[in-house]
């Protein structure tokens, strides 16, 4: 708002315009005038005013129509408008509000209401303007934060062997609760991973963002999965539990050399298998999710993963997807989306027909997949 306020007084009577001004003035005001409704609106679109004393019978363009043009103008700011009038009836009043008038002053105008009008529409609009101007921080703030989190997600590696690695997470909001990460450890497998922390935006990503230091760190030391994840869920704990936040994991240890590949959950939702004989959810061991209960242990599974057949890690924002009717995609239809898919990789076609299916739905859980896969040829790896 500026400083002083400026008020547009827009009346085709020069005697009510000097009585506003004069009044107006004196109370610290800056005021410009109007004689009819095209230089209001002429005015009001090349001035701003922070508020705009409006009568409603003018010329060349009535009061009511130049309020409807004025609160209807995406490129102009909120501007109270308070109509002036000697029409007292109440479908008078309807009719000066619904065309977005914010407030009413019958003529003749008492100078103790028209001044506390005044004074409480230019308190709206600084409350107003300043929401705002903090809405435009926080944004700036969460653009920021999401540029901070996208230098968290790794570098996938190269692998050998024939495998191939894959991932993506898409934010509902600036910033995410979920994660995925690819760790390289010293004897040549991979650690990988997709987690979801309870909740979004920054807190989740907050918390996810300690989560990862702490995995990475501990994967130099602890190879074997049910113990790092025993050991991280003992952490998690200690950090999370008092707040009513858990994380879902799901984590994998990979050899790309054979395919082999050792898989548990932490209360997330199970892998997706895909090869020439269709797509399922895979039987995996594991646990409760982290932080939780310090004590809980989480046993792991082993498979062959075979030239030409995918294991998927996903989280739940993908089986939580809406389309425009509300309904869940659900496990079911996403083990059928897979099977009509083209791969390897299936996991960029998943991601695109889910979003089809969210169609215009807005995206109410980050999406996150990771995928593993062979090549169906290994010649030349």
């Amino acid at each position: 708002m500026k400083s002083p306020p400026l008020i547009l007084i827009a009346d085709d009577n020069p005697a009510n315009v000097e009585i506003f001004q004069m009044r107006l003035e004196a109370n610290g005001y800056a005021i410009i005038t109007a004689v009819d409704g095209e230089d209001a609106l002429r005015k009001a679109r090349d001035r701003l005013p922070d508020l705009v004393l409006l009568d409603v019978m003018m010329p060349k363009k009535d009061g009511l129509a130049v309020c409807r043009e004025i609160k209807s103008d995406p490129s102009l700011p909120f501007m109270p408008v308070i109509m002036v009038t000697a029409k007292a009836e109440s479908k008078d009043v309807v009719a000066g509000l619904e065309s977005g008038g914010d407030e009413y002053l019958t003529k003749p105008v008492d100078h103790a209401a028209l001044v506390s009008r005044v004074k409480s529409m230019l308190r709206i609009k600084d409350l107003h303007d300043t929401v705002l101007q903090q809405s435009a921080r926080l944004k700036f703030q969460l653009e920021t934060a999401t540029k901070v989190q996208s230098l968290f997600w790794p570098k996938l590696p190269v692998l050998k062997g024939g495998s191939r690695v894959w991932a993506v997470s898409v934010p509902a909001a600036y910033v995410g609760g979920d994660f995925y990460d690819v760790i390289a450890l010293p004897d040549g497998s991979l650690l990988v991973y997709v987690a979801d922390v309870s909740d979004k935006g920054v807190p989740a990503a907050l918390i996810m963002a300690a989560l990862s230091t702490r995995i990475r760190s501990e994967a130099q030391q602890q190879h074997e999965i049910g113990e790092l994840v025993g050991s991280i869920n003992a952490s998690t704990c200690r950090l999370i539990s008092e707040e009513g936040f858990f994380i879902t994991i799901v984590v994998g240890r990979y050899w790309p050399g054979s395919g082999r590949i050792q898989v548990l959950t932490a209360g997330h939702p199970p892998p997706l298998w895909t090869g020439d004989s269709g797509s399922r959810k895979l039987n995996v061991a594991g646990g409760i999710a982290l932080g939780v209960s310090p004590e809980a242990r989480y046993e792991k599974s082993e498979l062959i993963i075979g030239p030409g057949e995918s294991v998927l890690f996903y989280s739940d924002g993908i089986l939580e997807a809406r389309n425009v009717k509300g309904e869940l995609l659900g496990a079911e239809r996403l083990v059928g989306l897979l099977a009509e898919v083209k791969g390897p990789p299936w996991g960029p076609e998943l991601l695109e027909a889910v979003r089809l299916w969210q169609a215009d739905s807005p995206a109410e859980d980050d999406l996150t997949m990771l995928e593993i896969w062979r090549e169906c040829s290994e010649a030349g790896s």
